[in-house]
C-alpha cells in the first residue's frame, strides 16, 4: 500500500494556491467513481465535463502525476484532490491491480528512466584517449562560446546601465520596457542570474516609499558584481563561486555529491516556494544538530515537473549533505539519507537569537559576501506590531525591525502569538525579516503549509 502524505504535503506540491483550493472541492472519496492503489501507486476516475471520467493517476516514488484533464496546471486540481483523498483515508483506496490506463503510464515511465540510465551508463563506461581528447575540445569549445555570449552581455548591460543612470533614477524606473528588454537580453547571453537581478532592482520601485535608497543599493551592488567579473581571475576561489552563482553559472550536481559529505541529523527549519518566470524554487533551510551548520536546499520544477517532498519543520534528516563552494557554503545536496526523525517543537530553540545577533551575523557575511542576498535567522521573543500601515517585530528592549511587505500572512503572525513574544525563524535580507516558521512549547507551524492552506 502507498504510504500517504499529509496534507500540508500535498498543499507543498501545488502549483498556485487556486490549485489547491480546486483541489480540495474533490477531496472527498465520495465524489470519486474509483479508487485504488498499489505499494506505489494511487489511482483514481472522476467525473469531468466530458462523457467520460478523468483518469488520475500518482506515482509515489517521483513523484509523478498524469491526469486525462485538459488542464495546463500541473498537478492539476485532480491530482491535488486525489492526493488529499489519499491523505486522508488510505482505506477508502482498495488494493488491487491498476487498470490498464495506469499500468501503460507505469510502463512508460520505466521505460523512460531505463533509457537514461542506459545513457548515464555509456557516458561514464571508460573510453580511449582519442574519445576523451575529442569530448575535452568540444567542452572546452562550449565554454569558450559561453564565455564570449556572456562578456557581450555584460558589456551591454554595462553600456545600459550608465545611459539609465545618466537620465536619472526616478525616469529610469517609471520605464518598464527597457528593463524588460536587458532582462531577456541577459537570458540570452546565457547570464539568467543578472537577469533575476536586474528585476529585482526594478521591483524595488514598489517595495516602499523609500524605494530611492533601496534601489540605488541593488543597482550599486550590480555595478559591483560587474567590476568584481572583469578582474575574477584575481579573486579568490570562494569568491569566484559566489560570482559564478550569481551569474547562474553552477557546477553540475554529479560533481558536487562526488565532494565528501558532512553527516548530522539536520533538521528542517523552514520553507519557502516562489514562482520566478514560471519557475517553481522551493528553499528549505536545515540546520545540523551537532555541526550546528546551516544548509539551504535549492530545488526547481518547471513545467510538468513536481517540487520533491521535504519533511515538515523541526523533522530530522538523518544523513550527509554536500555543499557547493562558496565564501559561506551553505547551499547544499542530499548525498545520503538514513531515515527521518519526527518533529521536535523546541527545534527552533537553540538556532534563536537576539537582534545583535542578527546584526552581527549579517554584518560578517556581508563583509566576506558583499552581493548577498539574505541570511538564516532565529529571532527569540519577538512581538508582532502594527503602526499605521508598517509591521514590525518588536523585541524585550523594545528595538525593531521591519517585517517583509511581502510576507502574506501578518494577521495570521498576530493572531498565533496573540500579542504575546513569540519564536520566529525566518530571513533577513538587511531590510526586513521574511518569517518561515513559528514556535511555541508544544508545536512548529510553517507558514507556507499554511498560506497553501489557507488559500
Amino acid at each position: 500500500m502507498a504510504a500517504p502524505w499529509t496534507a500540508e504535503q500535498v498543499s507543498g506540491m501545488a502549483p498556485d494556491a487556486a490549485s489547491i483550493g480546486a483541489g480540495r472541492k474533490l477531496a472527498s472519496a465520495a465524489k470519486w467513481q474509483t479508487l485504488g492503489q498499489t505499494d506505489r501507486l494511487i489511482w483514481g476516475e472522476i467525473k469531468g465535463s466530458g462523457s467520460t471520467p478523468y483518469q488520475t493517476c500518482i506515482d509515489t516514488a517521483g513523484p509523478a502525476f498524469k491526469c486525462s484533464c485538459p488542464s495546463r496546471k500541473f498537478p492539476c486540481k485532480h491530482g491535488l484532490g486525489l492526493a488529499l483523498v489519499h491523505a486522508a483515508s488510505t482505506s477508502a483506496f482498495a488494493t488491487e491491480t491498476p487498470p490498464e490506463w495506469v499500468a501503460e503510464w507505469l510502463a512508460k515511465r520505466e521505460a523512460r528512466s531505463e533509457r537514461e540510465a542506459r545513457r548515464e551508463t555509456k557516458t561514464n563506461e571508460p573510453v580511449d584517449e582519442a574519445t576523451e581528447q575529442r569530448r575535452a575540445t568540444a567542452q572546452t569549445k562550449r565554454r569558450d562560446q559561453r564565455e564570449e555570449k556572456m562578456q557581450a552581455g555584460l558589456g551591454e548591460l554595462q553600456r545600459w546601465l550608465a545611459d539609465t543612470l545618466r537620465q536619472g533614477l526616478a525616469r529610469a524606473m517609471e520605464q518598464h520596457q527597457p528593463w524588460d528588454h536587458m532582462a531577456a537580453r541577459l537570458v540570452d547571453a546565457q547570464i539568467p542570474g543578472l537577469a533575476r537581478w536586474l528585476r529585482r532592482c526594478q521591483e524595488a520601485r514598489y517595495g516602499s516609499e523609500q524605494w530611492q535608497g533601496t534601489a540605488l543599493q541593488a543597482l550599486s551592488r550590480l555595478q559591483l558584481i560587474l567590476d568584481a567579473y572583469q578582474r575574477r581571475e584575481t579573486l579568490p576561489e570562494p569568491v569566484q563561486a559566489d560570482l559564478y552563482e550569481l551569474l547562474g553559472v553552477t557546477q553540475g550536481k554529479e560533481a558536487i555529491l562526488a565532494q565528501s559529505g558532512v553527516a548530522d541529523t539536520w533538521r528542517v527549519m523552514g520553507k519557502w516556494t516562489s514562482d520566478a518566470d514560471r519557475l517553481q524554487v522551493q528553499r528549505t533551510w536545515l540546520r545540523g544538530e551537532r555541526t550546528q551548520r546551516w544548509a539551504l536546499l535549492l530545488d526547481f520544477a518547471v513545467a510538468n515537473a513536481v517540487l520533491p517532498i521535504t519533511p515538515e519543520e523541526g523533522a530530522g534528516i538523518e544523513g550527509e549533505l554536500a555543499f557547493y563552494p562558496a565564501t559561506w557554503p551553505v547551499r547544499a545536496l542530499l548525498k545520503a539519507r538514513q531515515g527521518t526523525q519526527p518533529a521536535q517543537p523546541n527545534a527552533l530553540i537553540a538556532a534563536c537569537d537576539g537582534l545583535d545577533g542578527l546584526y552581527r551575523t549579517y554584518a560578517e557575511r556581508l563583509a566576506a559576501t558583499p552581493w548577498l542576498e539574505r541570511i538564516p535567522a532565529g529571532l527569540r521573543d519577538v512581538t508582532p506590531v502594527k503602526v499605521d500601515d508598517h509591521w514590525f517585530l518588536l523585541d524585550a528592549e523594545h528595538r525593531q525591525i521591519p517585517l517583509a511587505r511581502h510576507f502574506p500572512l501578518r494577521w495570521e503572525l498576530l493572531a498565533i502569538g496573540g500579542g504575546e513574544p513569540v519564536l520566529l525563524f525566518g530571513e533577513w535580507d538587511g531590510d526586513a525579516f521574511f518569517p518561515l516558521t513559528i514556535a511555541d512549547a508544544r508545536r512548529l507551524q510553517g507558514f507556507y503549509a499554511l498560506h497553501m492552506e489557507l488559500a
